[in-house]
């Protein structure tokens, strides 16, 4: 008989119906397996949405989902043919897994471009998540973290997403010199590791929300030396470099925003959008002036979803590059943890709020 482990399970489409269980633990490993314990999960606002109803999709011949995809774990034992991992070590489990049809794009380890859309995901879509004790995974499923990041690991996934972003941005900007200005729209979890990454790689960044300039999201986008703006005070657009932005990462999924943020960019700027729109919002736009802009000033948008092995690895040692070059700040990012039996208490967010965690381990 497998043993259990503690968990929050929800049944999707079911609003509120998230609630503390059990499920069962595999005890038997095949190679290549590895056996862990959860250290801590982050809490966004995807899993706020699945506890909603609004979306989400159990494993197959299951009612109920395990939730939770952005997590730090730690190693208790590793099967056969797990050489590099020995127990002890810290991983980050990959989010998104391949489709079952191997497309192109998922046969190369791009399953963050999958062309199918039967692609599943921890915690979200047919794959149970992390918010549970213990789990097993195949290592390959899991990317190697630093020791001395410890629980800050956990920012991994969020990052993950802005790494992918700004890849795609810096594919299309290829004027000559390097992109100078950063603007990135929202102080949330996204928003904030957005402005570090584009801060680390020299650019001088605005960070735009709408809590006061001495709130703790304002002092945070100071202290790593870059420019926080209330957009409730004073309109970005007014705020900013004369010239335009090189680089938008809009974190937001605000419509209105998105277009705002479009028409501040510089000649040859280009605009990520990360932040998924819901609902219906209607707005007045001048087409004609977006297109003829976007044409004779060489600007672009581009979407950007999820994220590859590779962008899981680049955003474990910017976490640690972070570390080095912006000292105690990372910290101060995640604001709230809760314990498991907190779940409910976890989902509610005050406006300072940046990034809360169930810690498990």
């Amino acid at each position: 008989m497998m043993p259990n482990t503690d968990a929050i399970l929800v049944t999707p489409g079911e609003k509120n119906s998230f609630r503390q269980g059990s499920v069962p633990v595999v005890d038997d490993l095949r190679p290549g397996d590895l056996l862990l314990e959860v250290v801590a999960v982050g809490i966004c606002g995807t899993d706020a949405e699945i506890c909603e109803g609004l979306y989400g999709q159990a494993p197959a011949g299951h009612e109920a989902l395990v939730l939770g995809h952005e997590s730090l774990c730690r190693v208790v034992r590793a099967g056969a043919d797990t050489a590099r991992f020995k127990a002890g070590d810290l991983v980050v489990p990959i989010v998104r897994r391949p489709c079952p049809e191997r497309c192109p794009a998922c046969a190369v380890g791009r399953w963050d471009e999958c062309m199918t859309g039967h692609y599943q995901e921890h915690g979200i879509k047919a794959l149970d998540g992390f918010l549970r004790g213990r789990l097993v995974l195949e290592a390959d499923a899991v990317v190697p973290a630093p020791a001395a990041l410890g629980e800050l690991g956990v920012l991994t996934e969020p990052l993950t997403i802005v790494e992918k972003a700004l890849e795609r941005a810096l594919q299309i900007h290829t004027a000559p010199g390097h992109p100078q200005t950063g603007l990135v729209t929202g102080a949330g979890p996204v928003g904030i590791l957005a402005a570090l990454l584009l801060r680390s790689r020299g650019l001088d960044v605005y960070v735009v929300d709408r809590r006061p300039a001495d709130s703790p999201k304002a002092r945070l986008v100071e202290r790593m030396g870059g420019h926080y703006v209330d957009d409730s005070q004073t309109p970005f657009e007014k705020a900013g470099p004369p010239g335009g932005f090189d680089i938008g990462l809009e974190a937001t999924g605000y419509a209105p925003l998105v277009f705002r943020a479009l028409s501040a960019l510089a000649q040859n700027g280009v605009l990520a959008l990360t932040g998924v729109t819901g609902g219906h919002h209607t707005l007045e736009v001048d087409v004609n002036l977006m297109n003829s802009t976007m044409v004779l000033e060489n600007q672009a948008m581009v979407g950007s979803v999820n994220a590859a092995r590779a962008h899981y690895e680049r955003a474990v040692q910017d976490l640690a590059g972070f570390q080095l070059q912006f000292p105690g700040l990372l910290e101060q990012v995640i604001t709230a943890r809760h314990p498991l039996a907190e779940f409910e208490q976890a989902l509610q967010k005050d406006p300072d709020d940046i990034k809360t965690i169930v810690t498990l381990g």
